[in-house]
C-alpha cells in the first residue's frame, strides 16, 4: 500500500511538472490583445524613459532613424532618452499573433517638439528581440505641428473597427494586398492594387488621395516632396497612381511586418529610393527631360492599410526624408519593387 502511494505521489509530481511546462510555454506566447497591450505599454515606457518595464531579450536588434540615416542602437538610446511627452489621442495599433509582432502609429513629443512615431516590436518566446522606430520630425509636407493638424487629432475610426468574423481574410491575403500597393506605385498602374472607390490616403497628416485635399501649394524650394495637391491629376487612389505622378519613385523596398486579421490591417515598413529622375512614358518626345526638381533622396516610410472585402480603404503613411542610398538595416527581409522582368 505504501508503495502504491509513492507511485501515485510520483505520478502527480510528474503531471504537475508537465502542466507547469505547458503553462510556461503558453504564457510565452501573446494573443492579439496581449500584443496590443504590450505595444501600448511600450509607447508609455518611451515617455517614461524606462525600458526596464518591458520584457526585452538579452540581445535586441533596435533601429531608429536620425537626420543622417538609420542607426543601430542599444535599447535605452534614441527616443528612449529623448521622448518628452506621451502619445496624444491619435493612436493606431495592429497585432499579429501568428508571428508575435505588433506595430503602432502615434503622435507624441521628442525634445518638446511634435513627432509622428511608427514603431514595431517582434517577440520570441515571450521576449522582445526586435524593435524599430520610424520618427517623423515634421519635415516635408506641412508647417503645422502634428498635434494641431485636423487629421491627426484622432485616428480614422476604420482602423479600430473589427472585421466581421465571416468576412475576415487570411493573413497571407492581407500581406499580398499590402504589397500590391508598392507594385502599383512603381508601375504607375493603379489597377494593380485593389483600391476601393472610397480609398483615402494620408501622408504625414496630409490628405494626398481621396477625401477633400487641401488647396495646391507652390512647392517649397527645400521640400523633397510635392506639397498639397497635384494640379489636374486625379485625386482618387487608383487614378492618381495611374496618372504617372509617382514616376519619380525609382525603387521601393518594403517589409510587411504585421497582418492583423481581426482588424483587417496590413502594416509595412519600407525604404523609398529616388535617384533624381522619373520614368518617361513610351510616347514622350526624345528631348524630354527626365530629371526631377527634388534631386536624389531616400524616404523611410510606414503604411497602415485598412482592408475590407479585399479592398484598400484607409491608408495612413508617415515618412521621413533621408540621405540618398540610406539602408534600412533590415535588408534580408525586404521585397523589391518594381519587380524585375
Amino acid at each position: 500500500m505504501k508503495f502504491h502511494r509513492l507511485i501515485i505521489a510520483f505520478l502527480l509530481v510528474v503531471s504537475l511538472v508537465v502542466l507547469g511546462t505547458g503553462c510556461t510555454k503558453t504564457s510565452s506566447t501573446y494573443d492579439r490583445q496581449g500584443l496590443v497591450d504590450l505595444m501600448q505599454k511600450y509607447v508609455g515606457a518611451l515617455a517614461n524613459h524606462n525600458p526596464n518595464d518591458l520584457p526585452f531579450a538579452e540581445k535586441v536588434k533596435f533601429t531608429e532613424n536620425s537626420e543622417d540615416g538609420v542607426d543601430l542602437l542599444e535599447v535605452g538610446k534614441g527616443l528612449w532618452g529623448n521622448a518628452t511627452g506621451g502619445p496624444t489621442e491619435f493612436q493606431i495599433y495592429a497585432a499579429d499573433s501568428e508571428v508575435q509582432s505588433a506595430a503602432c502609429l502615434v503622435v507624441m513629443k521628442e525634445k518638446d517638439k511634435d513627432i509622428m512615431l511608427g514603431a514595431r516590436i517582434k517577440l520570441d518566446n515571450g521576449k522582445i528581440t526586435e524593435a524599430e522606430h520610424l520618427v517623423v520630425r515634421g519635415e516635408g509636407m506641412s508647417r503645422q505641428p502634428f498635434s494641431e493638424m485636423p487629421t491627426l487629432q484622432k485616428a480614422r475610426p476604420g482602423f479600430a473597427e473589427d472585421i466581421p468574423q465571416a468576412e475576415q481574410m487570411k493573413r497571407e491575403d492581407l500581406i499580398r494586398i499590402g504589397l500590391s500597393y508598392y507594385d502599383a506605385l512603381t508601375s504607375e498602374d493603379g489597377t494593380r492594387a485593389p483600391f476601393a472607390k472610397e480609398c483615402e490616403r494620408h501622408e504625414n497628416g496630409m490628405i494626398t488621395a481621396g477625401g477633400t485635399p487641401p488647396a495646391p501649394k507652390k512647392d517649397s524650394p527645400d521640400s523633397p516632396m510635392p506639397m498639397g495637391g497635384f494640379g489636374n491629376i486625379p485625386m482618387d487612389c487608383e487614378g492618381q497612381i495611374s496618372s504617372g505622378v509617382f514616376s519619380y519613385i525609382t525603387e521601393i523596398k518594403p517589409r510587411l511586418v504585421v497582418a492583423d486579421v481581426q482588424k483587417g490591417l496590413a502594416v509595412g515598413f519600407s525604404m523609398f529610393r529616388h535617384d533624381g529622375t522619373k520614368r518617361l512614358t513610351a510616347d514622350a518626345a526624345q528631348e524630354t527631360d527626365s530629371n526631377t526638381q527634388w534631386g536624389q533622396f531616400n524616404l523611410a516610410a510606414l503604411h497602415f492599410f485598412k482592408i475590407r472585402n479585399g479592398k484598400l480603404y484607409e491608408i495612413e503613411a508617415p515618412g521621413a526624408a533621408l540621405p540618398y542610398g540610406t539602408k534600412s538595416s533590415w535588408e534580408a527581409e525586404e521585397k523589391v519593387y518594381p519587380i524585375s522582368k
